[in-house]
C-alpha cells in the first residue's frame, strides 16, 4: 500500500526529509525536482497506493493511508534522527496528520489548501481561469475516467499549475492514479480542523506558497499559515507546482530554516 524511496544525502547526517505529493492521486516523480536536498539531508519520497507502480489493492481514507505510511516510516527509519516532513497541496494532510504519529522536528506546508476557504478559491479560479483546452481535457476524464485521461486533464491546468510551461510533460508522464484521486478528493472538505492542531505543536513550522499562484488564492493561503502557527514565506515567480517552477529558491528555504532547529542526530 506504501511506498519508500529513499535518496542518500550526499554529505553524513542523520537528517531527514519524508516527502509527501498532492492530488490525491499524483505520484511522488511530481517533486523530484527537490532531489536537490540530497545536498544536506537524506530523503525519503512517499508513495500511496495506485500511484508509482504501487498496487491499488482497496479504497482507504486519508487516516488509515496515513497510519499504513507512519508504520513503514517508522519501520525504515531511524527514529533517534531528525526528521522533518515536507508535504505539497493534498500531501499536507497527510503531513499533518504524520506530526502527530511520528517525533518529526518540523514540517514544511507547501501551497496545502487547509481551509474551506482556501478550497472555495480554487473552484472560484478554476471557473475563472479554465482555458478551452481544459474545458475539453475535463469533459473526456468525466466521460472516461482512466489514468490517461486524468494525467491529460491535469496536465492542461497551465498557468493554474505551473509558470513553467515545462509542467505540461511532468504531469503527463507521472505515475498517477485516477482511483486514488476519486476515492480521496473529498477527504480534503473536512480537514481544517488540522490547522488547529498544528498550531499546538512546538516544532518548525514553515507554510511556503508560489506569489503567482493561480489556483489558491494568497490571501486565503496566508490565513490558514497564521492560524496554524506557521511562517509563511512566498516564492517569486512560482505557481501552484512551486517545486517545479523554482526548485532552488524552495530548496534553499527549506534548508535555511531547518538550519535555525537545534538538532539530535546531525553529525
Amino acid at each position: 500500500m506504501i511506498k519508500l524511496t529513499q535518496v542518500a544525502s550526499d554529505v553524513e547526517t542523520r537528517k531527514y526529509a519524508v516527502i509527501i505529493s498532492g492530488g490525491p492521486g499524483l505520484s511522488s516523480l511530481t517533486l523530484r525536482s527537490l532531489d536537490l536536498l540530497k545536498r544536506s539531508m537524506n530523503l525519503v519520497y512517499v508513495d500511496f497506493h495506485g500511484t508509482n507502480d504501487v498496487p491499488y489493492n482497496e479504497d482507504a481514507s486519508l487516516e488509515k493511508l496515513s497510519v499504513a505510511a507512519e508504520k513503514e516510516l517508522r519501520h525504515s527509519l531511524p527514529l533517534d534522527s531528525d526528521i522533518f516532513l515536507i508535504a505539497h497541496s493534498f500531501g499536507g494532510f497527510f503531513a499533518s496528520i504524520l506530526a502527530d504519529l511520528l517525533p518529526v522536528k518540523g514540517i514544511f506546508c507547501l501551497s496545502v489548501p487547509f481551509s474551506l476557504g482556501s478550497l472555495e478559491s480554487v473552484v472560484e479560479n478554476y471557473a475563472r481561469k479554465a482555458t478551452p483546452s481544459l474545458k475539453n481535457a475535463e469533459a473526456e476524464w468525466v466521460k472516461n475516467r482512466n489514468d490517461e485521461t486524468f494525467k491529460k486533464w491535469l496536465s492542461e491546468y497551465g498557468e493554474l499549475y505551473f509558470i513553467n510551461p515545462k509542467g505540461r510533460d511532468l504531469l503527463l508522464n507521472d505515475k498517477s492514479s485516477a482511483r486514488f484521486f476519486l476515492a480521496n478528493r473529498s477527504d480534503a472538505s473536512d480537514k481544517e480542523y488540522l490547522l488547529d492542531n498544528l498550531a499546538q505543536k512546538k516544532i518548525l513550522k514553515v507554510f511556503i506558497s508560489g506569489k503567482l499562484d493561480s489556483l489558491i488564492s494568497e490571501k486565503a493561503l496566508e490565513k490558514d499559515a497564521l492560524r496554524g502557527g506557521f511562517q509563511f514565506l512566498t516564492v517569486e515567480n512560482a505557481s501552484h507546482f512551486l517545486t517545479f517552477d523554482q526548485p532552488e529558491k524552495v530548496a534553499s528555504l527549506i534548508e535555511q530554516n531547518i538550519a535555525t532547529v537545534k538538532l539530535r542526530g546531525n553529525l
